[in-house]
């Protein structure tokens, strides 16, 4: 199934929730904050959302720094 991530496209089997897939990607899901189809969700919905064809992710990173 197809969906965008971060702005590209995005090939998963299905089906994936958004905790796995940051899960298959290798991202430190404490580090991240996840958009899904322009809502802002917490990380305790993210088991509970399983992905669908067209579905937009956009996960954003924390990055430390001075």
């Amino acid at each position: 199934m197809k969906i965008s991530v971060n702005g590209e496209e995005a090939f998963v089997q299905e089906p994936v929730s958004i905790a796995a897939l940051i899960n298959q990607r290798k991202i430190n899901p404490e580090a991240v904050v996840v958009e899904y189809n322009g809502v802002i969700l917490a990380c305790r919905d993210w088991e509970k959302i399983e992905l669908k064809e067209r579905d937009t992710l956009e996960i954003i990173s924390f990055v430390g720094g001075g």
